[in-house]
Order: structure tokens, then C-alpha cells, then sequence
């Protein structure tokens, strides 16, 4: 987020620095070559424009990242959980043709749910700092670089936690737990720059008329541009996701020095591909950031007594110019009135994600309860943490069905399906999705060899109870779909309705809301263990369902305001559901213009990334 008064106004080079003209009212409203006329508007179909090459190289700068961070983050429960198998192969990897699992440290379940849940807490917590360097500091391309310089120091230590000598001797955990956080620290300086970057490389600038080959008249839109390129970046994405089944597999059947290898060598391209980029790309220069301003007129309201007023009309005159000068105060302001009204309608529009923690632990389970649970049951040479893969092939497979499939139909019979009701489906089906993990964890409680403690290194019998591991497929398969019905409209909601300054506040709020469900399951860590388990999961099947009833009749209003603005003739981001997600409408504007470098502060459709 980047304050006007503060703003820079040159690229990197000699080109002139400046917003989007899409975020540009007079802009959009001048004449210019190919303009649209109000009937182009209503009856020509919106296009894509192409892609420069390089915003292909940013796709495979973010897949090789995510791969090699996707690589590392299953390992992370056996890893810790699991004792090093004595009879194994000496590189933590289980006898052969046993039920058990691979393991290192042997610190126990409570133990191995803090260090996951704290690895990631810090992933998605820091992106707010690092944003904030990004913007004022540093400029997105320079932090990109420090995040995967210390992302690589990072493999290379966790490669040194799989060394033989250092698991036999239990002295692998001081590199695995360097490594671990370095890991997290470089995820979190490199997360909140790149889809930015990637936006900010967008050639197609304003609506224009163009004849196709076939004679066809179309619009090549900025917006259907950037949701081209947006849906390559999160189609790598969930690709990369899917580097934790070669990982698992090598873990449990090789060792864990090779499965801290490979995610290095998906990371090494890295710094070539950034080195090849650094003189191909459009960069802004730091121009400041609002996001301090944000917190000064958060603390002034609360210094002036806006704790008694939270939920209630005046809580943001408080930090108003005009009504502390009113007040007779003489308090320093860096901003207008306009402004803090733009915080204000941020803040309203985001309200929907304070729903999201409860979600996302219903989608993926309560801190790594999931993971230990897969433990518990037959794997029959499977590896324990593969299943979870299922969450992002579940999202791969079922988003053309539902966007050239599902929601066509739907408009085709004019049937209004609107954002929160999308949501709110999505919440239903994370719940549903979590009450199979429920049931799962009762009935291998009721067959254990080692009942209501089958988690804790069980060595009855098999250790394990006569149930698949593959029944934890449809849980996870079900987590992902209702990530779709759940993260598109959400976010484009609360992009379309923020003012278009006040992006990167958005982003903020959301990863600090996902840094939430983390901390949710830290917390939890003395209870996420056995004989718990059922209720770990039952109790956020409860709340899950009771928070989808809640947030429907919360936030109903939204789906007939939606359908009554997407009448207009500025609707075409049909698949999202959501009005002029990238653009300006007439929810988001604003007479506080974002500077260059915070105008594609648009992020965040999926946690993973």
C-alpha cells in the first residue's frame, strides 16, 4: 500500500512511472484509439490480450518456489513426530513391507503440531512486513531476491538435517529447525511481491476494439487479461503442490537426505531465472507506504475512547482531520478525511474473512490432527502424508467443471447464484469434508490395537487399524473443492468493494487472518494429541456448520447488491462472480490514488500460494 505524497515516479530505466489506466477514471473516460462505445460495451465479447514472455518466466519463477516449498512442508510432522526407525535402512526410512512410517527426532505429536503450526503462522504473518518493505523500502523485485537467498541457505541446511551421522546420533535437529524457520522467513519475503510483479507486467492497458482473424468484432480487456495470467500463476501453483508426492514416497522408501534434496534442486533455477528477468521487466520503485498510517488511526480511535464505539457509528470519525481539529486536539495527521473513510470501507469489505480461520480449519483439519490420524490407518506402502495432495489434484480437476460447466448452466437458465451463497456452499462443504475426518478418527480409535492412542507410536500388532488410508481422500478431495466455492468470490468481493487504494490493506488483513487458523492450532497443541483427536475434529465440524448458517444471514445483502451492479455495463468477470475485481466500480472508488508500485497489490485467490 503506497501513500500518494510519498510516490516515486520513475521505472527502473528510463519509462515514466504510473497507474494502471484502468484504475484512472479520466483515463478511462478520455478518448483513445479503439475506444469502446456504450453498444461495444453491451454486446461485443471481452478477450484476453497476450501475455508477454516474461509474465511466463514470473509463473515459473512461482512454480519452482512453491515446488520446492511444497517439497519440504510434509515432511515437517514425520519428521519431528516420528522416532528414527531403528531397523530402517539408517537414512529414517522404515523396514521394508512394515505399517510404519519414516521418522527422525521422535518428539512426539504435541511437539511436531507447535513446530508446524509455528512454521507456518510465521509464513503467512511476515508477508505484512515484507509488503510493507516492498512498498517503502525496497521495491518488489530486491525483496524477491533476499527471500529466495534465504530460502536457498535454507535447503541447503535441512539437506544437512538428513545426513546419516546426525540422525543416528539425535543431533539433527538444531540444522532441521534452522532450516525449517530460514524456510518460512524466505516464504514470507517472497509471497506477497510476486503476483504483483506479475501483474505489473501486463501489456493491455485500457478496453479496445480489435477484429479477429474471423471477421469477429471483440474488446481485448485489461481485466480478462490479467485474469488470463492469474489463472496460469495459480494453475503453477497447485502444480507445484503436488512436489510433496515425490517427497513422501522418497522419505518413507529412500530416506530423508534425498527427500531434502530434490526440493533443492527444483529450487536452483531460481536465481538464473531472476538474473535473466532482472533487466526484461517493468519495475516500480518504492513509493511509500500507507500501511503505518493504517495502524496511526487505528491508535488514535482507541486512544480516544473508540473501544466503547467498535460495531458503532462514529468509531471512525474519531480519526478524522476534521474532527480532531473539531475536538480541539492538536494530534499530528498524515491524511485526509477522505482517507480514513477508504480504511473504513477496506475494513467492511474484508469483514468476510474474519470467517475464514474457522474454515480453513475445518478444510484442512486443526493443526496437524489430519496428519496424525493418517498414522493411525493401513497404508500398504503408501506413504502417510500423500493423501493431502488430494486437496490441490481435487482443485485442478473440478475448477473447469465448475467454469465451464457448472456456472455457465447456471447463467444459461438464469439461475442467480450468487457470491455468498457460493461462500457459504463452500462452508457447508468444508464442514462435510471435516465430519469425514471426525468419523474416520472414531473408527480407527474403535480398531486400534492401541485404541483411543493409536497415534502415539503404536507397536501392537500391525500399529495401525485394519482402515485405508485411502478413505482420507475424500476429506481432503472435498477441503479443496469448497476452497473454490470459497476463495474467488471472497476475495474478488473484497477487492471490488475496497477502495483501489487500499489493496494492499486487503491483502494484509487476509494473510493475517490465515496466520490466525495457524495460531488457532498452536495454541491447541497440549490437546491435539491422543485421546483427543475425535473432538479436535468434531468441535470445528460443529463450528463450521453453525459459521456458514451465521455468515449467510450475515452477509446475504451482498449477493443482491452484487446482482444489481453486475446489470451494468462494466460486468464481464463472469467466473468470479464478483464486478471489476481489477478495475474501478462504483464501490471501490476512491480520490486517494494508489502509487505505481501498489496498484497490482492483488494477491492472495489461494493460501497456497
Amino acid at each position: 500500500m503506497s501513500s500518494d505524497h510519498e510516490k516515486s515516479s520513475e521505472l527502473v530505466g528510463d519509462e515514466k512511472a504510473a497507474p494502471p489506466p484502468y484504475l484512472d477514471p479520466a483515463v478511462m473516460e478520455a478518448d483513445y484509439e479503439g475506444k469502446p462505445t456504450e453498444e461495444d460495451l453491451k454486446t461485443l465479447r471481452r478477450v484476453p490480450g497476450s501475455l508477454p514472455t516474461v509474465a511466463y518466466l514470473i509463473c515459473v519463477v512461482e512454480f519452482c518456489e512453491r515446488a520446492s516449498y511444497y517439497g519440504v512442508t510434509p515432511l515437517i510432522s514425520n519428521f519431528v513426530n516420528r522416532k528414527f526407525p531403528v531397523d530402517g535402512n539408517g537414512y529414517g526410512a522404515p523396514a521394508a513391507g512394515t505399517q510404519d512410517t519414516a521418522g527422525a527426532l521422535g518428539l512426539g505429536t504435541v511437539t511436531a503440531n507447535a513446530v508446524s503450526q509455528s512454521f507456518s503462522m510465521l509464513a503467512y504473518s511476515l508477508p505484512m512486513v515484507a509488503g510493507y518493505l516492498a512498498d517503502a523500502r525496497t521495491g518488489r523485485f530486491t525483496l524477491i531476491c533476499w527471500g529466495v537467498g534465504v530460502f536457498g541457505v535454507a535447503h541447503i541446511i535441512l539437506c544437512a538435517a538428513g545426513a546419516r551421522p546426525l540422525l543416528e546420533n539425535g543431533n539433527a535437529k538444531i540444522p532441521f529447525f534452522i532450516g525449517l524457520y530460514m524456510l518460512s522467513v524466505g516464504a514470507a519475503l517472497f509471497k506477497p511481491n510476486v503476483s504483483p510483479l506479475l501483474l505489473d507486467q501486463m501489456t493491455t492497458k485500457v478496453p479496445i476494439v480489435k477484429t479477429l482473424p474471423s471477421g469477429e468484432r471483440v474488446i481485448e480487456d485489461p481485466e480478462a487479461t490479467a485474469e488470463r495470467a492469474m489463472l496460469w500463476f495459480y494453475l503453477l501453483i497447485n502444480v507445484g503442490g503436488f512436489m510433496g508426492v515425490p517427497t513422501t514416497y522418497i522419505e518413507k522408501y529412500v530416506g530423508w537426505w534425498l527427500a531434502f534434496l530434490i526440493p533443492l534442486i527444483l529450487y536452483l533455477p531460481l536465481p538464473f531465472l531472476l538474473w535473466f528477468l532482472h533487466k526484461r521487466l517493468i519495475l516500480h520503485p518504492p513509493g511509500g507506504s500507507d500501511l503505518p498510517n493504517v495502524f496511526r488511526i487505528l491508535g488514535i480511535i482507541f486512544r480516544r475512547g473508540g473501544v466503547k464505539r467498535i460495531g458503532r457509528q462514529g468509531f471512525w470519525e474519531l480519526a478524522k482531520p476534521s474532527n480532531i481539529a473539531a475536538a480541539g486536539l492538536s494530534i499530528p495527521t498524515r491524511w485526509n478525511d477522505a482517507f480514513v473513510e477508504d480504511v473504513k470501507r477496506a475494513f467492511q469489505a474484508t469483514g468476510i474473512f474474519c470467517f475464514f480461520p474457522i474454515q480453513y480449519l475445518t478444510d484442512n483439519g486443526i493443526g496437524s490432527a489430519a496428519s496424525f490420524l493418517s498414522t493411525m490407518l493401513t497404508t500398504d506402502g503408501v506413504p502417510n502424508d500423500v493423501l493431502g495432495n488430494f486437496n490441490s489434484l481435487s482443485i485442478i480437476a473440478f475448477s473447469p467443471i465448475l467454469n465451464y460447466g457448472f456456472y455457465p448452466t447456471l447463467r444459461k437458465f438464469n439461475i442467480h447464484y450468487g457470491p455468498i451463497a457460493r461462500i457459504t456452499s463452500g462452508f457447508l462443504l468444508s464442514a462435510v469434508g471435516s465430519l469425514g475426518y471426525t468419523l474416520l478418527n472414531y473408527y480407527a480409535y474403535q480398531q486400534s490395537p492401541c485404541g483411543d492412542h493409536g497415534s502415539s507410536d503404536c507397536e501392537v500388532g500391525t500399529g495401525v487399524a485394519p482402515i485405508t488410508i485411502w478413505w482420507m481422500a475424500l476429506p481432503y478431495a472435498i477441503g479443496g473443492i469448497s476452497e473454490l466455492f470459497v476463495n474467488v468470490p471472497a476475495y474478488g468481493i473484497a477487492y471490488s468493494r475496497s477502495p483501489v487504494n487500499m489493496r494492499g490493506l486487503v491483502s494484509a488483513i487476509n494473510l493475517l487472518n490465515t496466520a490466525v487458523a495457524y495460531a488457532i492450532g498452536l495454541a491447541c497443541s497440549a490437546v491435539i494429541t491422543d485421546p483427543y483427536l475425535t473432538w479436535d475434529f468434531g468441535g470445528v465440524t460443529i463450528a463450521g456448520f453453525v459459521m456458514a448458517i451465521i455468515f449467510y444471514f450475515t452477509f446475504r445483502h451482498i449477493d443482491e447488491e452484487e446482482y444489481n451492479i453486475s446489470q451494468n455495463t462494466d460486468y464481464h468477470l463472469n467466473l468470479e462472480g464478483t464486478v471489476n475485481v481489477v478495475g474501478e466500480n462504483e464501490l471501490n472508488r476512491s480520490e486517494n490514488r494508489p502509487a505505481p508500485i501498489a496498484a497490482n497489490e492483488e494477491m492472495m485467490i489461494s493460501q497456497k500460494q
